[in-house]
């Protein structure tokens, strides 16, 4: 009697698979717009979670009696951790199969996310966010490195920037969600509001995304692995590869600068709540960047096509430019002026984010673009997130004047100036730009 209901409970499990793999299969586009639409919602919650704490900072500054120092300090913390994971992520995800690391590092910060919420004091708040930077280290190592071998050196840019859109977004709804939530319900239930999408977000990519093979883009069908020295020496030893990485890490001192410290400058100097600054700080952060990440990349795709310093000069004017437009934006007395002006700062130095990150995959070989990842976000992680929050929560407390906000107008307007410094090493880049990446492609496929 009971065999009839082993065979029927077979037969069920069996066409539940059938009709999985079916509709995995009608998901999984020749374009690959379902694969790059995940990898979207994966950027926009990497980043939204990493975010939130910049709009509820001053909620959690008054409830744990903390300074700006060790507001900063929150974000050394995150740095160091972020460094710290990104280079043995990376050689992982050059080894086994990438789709496996994303899901558990997703799975892992969207659950560091929800336990900041539960966080009962400073060291708590600080130890949960390194979780969250633990699992936030494998995600440029995996999501870009596929991403190159799902599309081609003409598209690549144009592909990356789709997932790097992500960024602005995520950074837009931490803004504009976490400050209402946070108005409405406190900073700890924002935390737990944002990280509990997230582990959905894993399991439906686990199960409905297939992973290009590596080198499928560039018709490599056999990649030898590299040593971790042969692959870290070479790509410091590609001279675009490191300009680029230079110049990535110095623009990301003020880009995270600002990023950690903006929403705390407008409350402080304007008088304003946390939902007054996040309604209309995040669209200009989320809309104005994300239409010149994506109008950037496929405007120095074309370009390309004609000469590919193309990818190097675009960088360097948005570099230029963004400067006195950030500058402005921090010492106008109207807070209506002064976003105006961080909107054309917000404009200038988006465009950099998926060329840049198309220079690092293209000028390294296939079997090295995850370590190549991890390389830039290590660098990301120190200089950007870890040493320039700190460093502007220090200078702010010595730069204190009595006056709200004064004190953290000085430390953005030196931050600021890292612009310049960062387009010089974007435009020497441009000279051996064509050479590395024409060696990168005779280099992969060998050890």
């Amino acid at each position: 009697m009971e065999q009839p209901k082993l065979s029927q409970s077979s037969t069920a499990a069996q066409a539940f698979r059938q009709r999985a793999d079916r509709l995995r299969l009608s998901l999984e586009s020749s374009s690959g717009s379902y694969f790059l639409g995940l990898l979207f919602l994966v950027s926009v919650f990497n980043f939204l979670d990493r975010q939130v704490l910049s709009i509820v900072q001053e909620q959690i500054k008054l409830d744990l009696s903390l300074t700006d120092g060790q507001l900063g300090y929150l974000a050394l913390g995150f740095g160091l951790m972020h460094a710290a994971c990104a280079l043995p992520i990376g050689r992982v995800a050059d080894r086994v199969p990438r789709k496996s690391v994303l899901v558990g590092c997703l799975t892992v910060w969207s659950s560091f996310t929800v336990f900041c919420g539960l966080a009962g004091n400073y060291v708590q708040l600080l130890l949960m966010r390194m979780g969250v930077a633990f699992g936030e280290a494998g995600v440029t190592p995996t999501t870009y490195s596929m991403i190159s071998d799902k599309f081609p050196l003409s598209r690549r840019a144009t592909a990356i920037s789709i997932c790097s859109a992500g960024i602005p977004v995520g950074l837009m709804l931490s803004l504009f969600l976490g400050g209402i939530i946070a108005e409405n319900f406190g900073w700890r239930l924002t935390f737990v509001a944002f990280g509990l999408p997230g582990i959905l977000l894993a399991l439906v990519f686990y199960f409905t995304v297939k992973a290009p093979q590596r080198g499928e883009a560039d018709g490599i069908k056999e990649v030898s692995n590299a040593s971790f020295q042969t692959t870290f020496f070479h790509l410091l030893a590609t001279r675009t590869f490191l300009l680029v990485l230079i110049g990535s890490a110095v623009k990301a001192f003020a880009t995270n600068s600002v990023l950690q410290w903006m929403p705390s400058f407008y409350i402080r100097k304007f008088d304003l709540s946390m939902a007054e600054v996040g309604v209309t700080l995040g669209p200009i952060i989320g809309i104005v960047g994300l239409v010149s990440l994506v109008g950037a990349s496929y405007l120095a795709d074309r370009l390309s096509e004609k000469d590919i310093r193309w990818y190097s000069w675009i960088i360097t004017g948005a570099m230029i430019t963004a400067f006195p437009f950030l500058y402005l934006s921090l010492v106008s007395g109207n807070y209506v002026l002064s976003l105006v002006f961080f909107g054309f700062a917000i404009f200038c130095g988006n465009s950099m984010l998926g060329i840049s990150n198309a220079l690092i995959q293209s000028t390294a070989p296939v079997q090295m673009r995850g370590m190549a990842s991890a390389m830039k976000t290590v660098a990301l992680s120190f200089i950007g997130y870890g040493i320039g929050g700190a460093a502007v929560g220090q200078m702010s407390d010595i730069f204190a004047t009595g006056v709200p906000g004064e004190g953290l107008q000085t430390a953005l307007v030196i931050a600021s100036f890292t612009h310049l410094i960062a387009g010089g090493f974007f435009w020497m880049s441009a000279s051996s730009l064509r050479r590395d990446v024409d060696a990168a492609k005779k280099t992969s496929g060998s050890a």
